[in-house]
């Protein structure tokens, strides 16, 4: 027999899709979180706005479960009485939805003191399974009073939703009608290239971290190459597991898509769980931070440090590709929480404008035209400035730079960017960079980035793919990122 949900929530699909209130709204919102993960949920839908009720999304586990699934956090906001702005806007949530459903997660949808929105995507879920505009809503609107603990069912139902939401979720329909099908045919074709880049751009990067740790620190020379994962290194990792470098861009990640904006405070409290409790990291532990990095978190205030804060860039043009302007003054501001240095906010800049061209579909031989093209018309500031970055044709000089690398911020970006421009594929450039020594972690987080963005997912070797820690929690920041790119804002 089913087991009985949890107080103030009630199933739309019994065992699988549970609407409820706010974990937050009232009580312990440490206990009720408590609570639901008891009940086995591990996908978590918020409708809410970011600071519209207190954030939970820190209390839920970053270590993988029993099952070998990780907890998930989307939001996908929705304001108090409205609808999303467009139907697009409602299939995402509603693909959320299914894609968690299809993989065996157990999903909470919920909103906050406004419960219209949350009948609203529920009626909407329901429609997608056929079921009528009328009968879907009564049975989303009788879940919620469930829920509630109301008796009434009849008595609530004129003031759950308003009449904007009964009218959306009346004509409400998928997209894809009889005379758009070649339309989508090739906007699927586009976003399904598009998910590749991103997908790329995640697993890359974790690569390319977890390959350079391996022989960070090291010098060319004082190693048999390496070929793969081996793991040890200065941390003595596990093969696959990765450092500072992605954690702290899915720090970065999960801020942005927790906000929807970005907010320098919230990043801090997650950089510092990272620091204090392993949060985002692929061991549970933290590691690689460097005394800089954790001066900026005690003190509350960057300090000049080093190009690591540079990688994490890739996430702010990952997060907003739709809207350049925005991805460079995130840039720059992501790198400030950590590093005073002006020269680190351009290099994660020109980072950016050459994530911007990759995930914009540049090739190889326009990668630095594009980005160029984007830094002129969005970086508000001068092309020189790009110039200095990238060097000459963005070529580094033929011997690599011996650990450490003297504090210059364009070093590892310079050798990221050329590698990429240098003929060969994503595993090939990746070694030789990792060969190197010296911050390898660091030049290989940035070309993985890089080149997986450019190339795609299926660039990178499936023996890698397949062995990267966490893996899977990788690829859903990665759709979550993509689903915020594309959605539409104010």
């Amino acid at each position: 027999m089913e087991a009985a949900p949890p107080p103030r929530t009630a199933w739309l699909e019994p065992g699988r899709l549970l609407l409820g209130e706010h974990p937050a709204a009232t009580g312990d919102a440490v206990e009720r979180v408590a609570t639901l993960l008891g009940a086995g949920i591990s996908y978590f839908i918020d409708l809410t706005r970011a600071g519209e009720c207190a954030p939970y999304d820190h209390r839920l586990p970053a270590a993988r479960a029993e099952d070998g699934r990780y907890v998930i956090f989307v939001r996908r906001a929705i304001g108090p009485g409205e609808v999303p702005a467009t139907a697009d806007a409602m299939t995402e949530t509603l693909n959320y939805v299914d894609r968690a459903l299809e993989v065996g997660h157990r999903v909470l949808l919920h909103a906050g003191a406004d419960a219209g929105r949350l009948v609203t995507v529920a009626g909407c879920w329901l429609r997608r399974r056929g079921i009528a505009s009328d009968p879907a809503l009564d049975r989303a609107r009788r879940a919620w009073i469930a829920a509630c603990g109301m008796a009434d069912a009849d008595g609530a139902t004129g003031e759950l939703e308003s009449e904007t939401q009964r009218r959306y979720v009346a004509a409400w329909h998928e997209s894809g009608g009889a005379g758009d099908t070649a339309d989508d045919a090739t906007d699927l074709a586009l976003l399904g290239r598009l998910r590749a880049r991103y997908h790329g751009s995640l697993i890359g990067l974790a690569c390319g971290d977890a390959l350079g740790a391996s022989t960070q620190y090291r010098r060319a020379g004082s190693f048999a190459p390496i070929t793969g994962f081996v793991g040890g290194g200065h941390w003595q990792l596990p093969p696959g597991a990765w450092t500072d470098d992605t954690a702290m861009s899915l720090c970065l990640a999960e801020s942005l898509l927790a906000t929807d904006a970005f907010d320098a405070d919230d990043l801090r409290a997650r950089l510092r769980r990272w620091q204090r409790e392993g949060e985002c990291s692929s061991t549970g532990q933290c590691l690689g931070i460097t005394a800089a990095v954790a001066a900026s978190l005690q003190r509350s205030a960057p300090v000049e440090g080093g190009p690591e804060a540079v990688v994490r860039a890739g996430i702010v043009a990952l997060y907003a590709a739709s809207d350049p302007s925005r991805v460079f003054a995130g840039a720059a501001a992501a790198a400030a929480v950590t590093d005073a240095s002006i020269p680190v906010r351009h290099a994660a800049m020109a980072h950016a404008a050459l994530l911007l061209a990759a995930l914009h579909g540049a090739r190889r031989e326009t990668l630095l035209a594009t980005a160029r093209e984007f830094w002129i018309g969005h970086a508000g500031a001068p092309p020189g400035i790009l110039d200095v970055v990238l060097g000459a044709e963005a070529r580094p000089a033929p011997a690599a730079r011996p650990f450490p690398a003297g504090g210059d911020p364009f070093a590892p970006i310079r050798l990221a960017t050329a590698t990429v421009q240098g003929g060969g594929g994503f595993r090939d450039g990746l070694l030789a960079i990792v060969n190197r020594g010296g911050d390898a972690d660091l030049a290989g987080a940035l070309y993985g980035q890089l080149a997986g963005a450019l190339w795609g997912i299926d660039a990178i070797p499936a023996a890698w793919r397949g062995a990267i820690r966490r893996a899977t929690a990788l690829r859903d920041v990665a759709d979550r990122l993509l689903a915020a790119a594309l959605a539409p804002r104010s």
